[in-house]
Parts: C-alpha cells; sequence; structure tokens
C-alpha cells in the first residue's frame, strides 16, 4: 500500500504546474500575434502592389489610342481594385481590439484566424485571381489585333496567345502557391487541435 502511495505521490508531483499552462497559452499568444503580423505586411505589400496595377493600367488606358487597349487596361485597374477590396475582406489581418478580445481565449482565436486565412488561400481563385482575367484577356487581345501595329491577324493572335499563356502559367503558379500555404496552415490547425 505505502508503495502504490509513493507512485501516485511521484505522479502527481510529476504533472506540469500552472506556470507551465500558462507559458504554453503564452506560445499561442505570441505566435497569433506573428501570425496577424504577417497578414498584415503580406495584405501591405498586396495593396501596394494593387495601387500600382491601377496607376500602370489607367495610364495605359489613357495614353494608347486603341478602343480595346483601352477597355482591357481599364478592366485590369477595375479588377485590381475588386482584388484590393476582396483582400480586406476576406483575408485581412485581425484589428488591435480583436486582439484584445481574444485575451480570454487565445487558443479559439488563433485557430478561427488560421481558418479563415485558410479558407481565403483556398478561395483565392475566386476573388484575387478572378477579377483579374477579363481585364487581362481583353488587353491581351486588344494588343495583339490593334491596328497600329501593322501585324498581321494570326501574328497578332499569336502574340495575344502567348501572353495569355504566360499569365495562365502565372496564375496557376499562384493558385499552387496559395494552396500549399493553406494546407500549411490547415497543418497549423490540427497540431493546435492535437495540443489542446
Amino acid at each position: 500500500m505505502s508503495r502504490d502511495l509513493d507512485a501516485l505521490q511521484a505522479l502527481w508531483t510529476c504533472q506540469p504546474e500552472e506556470e507551465d499552462l500558462a507559458m504554453s497559452i503564452e506560445d499561442v499568444r505570441a505566435r497569433a500575434e506573428r501570425f496577424q503580423s504577417g497578414i498584415g505586411r503580406r495584405n501591405r505589400v498586396e495593396y501596394a502592389a494593387s495601387a500600382l496595377v491601377v496607376v500602370v493600367f489607367v495610364l495605359q488606358a489613357l495614353l494608347i489610342p486603341e478602343p480595346v487597349v483601352e477597355a482591357g487596361a481599364a478592366l485590369i485597374a477595375l479588377g485590381a481594385v475588386v482584388v484590393a477590396w476582396r483582400l480586406h475582406a476576406q483575408a485581412r489581418a485581425a484589428t488591435r481590439a480583436e486582439m484584445d478580445r481574444a485575451a480570454s481565449s487565445w487558443t479559439e482565436f488563433h485557430r478561427a484566424e488560421l481558418i479563415r486565412q485558410r479558407d481565403a488561400l483556398r478561395s483565392v481563385w475566386a476573388w484575387f485571381l478572378g477579377p483579374l482575367v477579363p481585364g487581362l484577356v481583353v488587353f491581351m487581345l486588344g494588343v495583339g489585333t490593334a491596328p497600329s501595329t501593322g501585324l498581321p491577324l494570326g501574328i497578332g493572335l499569336a502574340i495575344s496567345t502567348l501572353g495569355l499563356l504566360f499569365a495562365g502559367a502565372a496564375f496557376a503558379f499562384i493558385g499552387w502557391l496559395n494552396a500549399r500555404a493553406a494546407d500549411r496552415l490547415q497543418a497549423e490547425v490540427a497540431a493546435l487541435d492535437a495540443a489542446r
């Protein structure tokens, strides 16, 4: 009986103390804050890129006297505005107030944010790449078939097709990168669930 009590006492004294549990919560809080900081940096870069696309293609719409090219450039600029708006709506970083409210449950907050970002990355074709496609198609066809180039129609269409294939490959690569990032976020959600 004494051995059983000694074994029970040893087991009891080997359990982690409250401080250890608080540290794991602190780790989750630190990870959540780093994650939100990274999302904020990513979004600032995306907003700047969208602004640059808008400026460049508005200028092209104003300076290139080909109606189809002008329409395509305007559609690309509009698509970039839609992308920036959807980025803010679907994949923005949490606000400081939202993070302050999360102090009662950092694990739940961080898990929900991981899932929100994962879902945004998984749907990148709908809200990030999709809005740029119509303008890109019209612009490339306009550039390739503009009478002012003096190119035969077949060569112009071939140039447009090559440009669209290149853009399609770039979009596919962006989609693949986002899918991989979504998978990494899902793995982090699973790790967080396993740790709870």
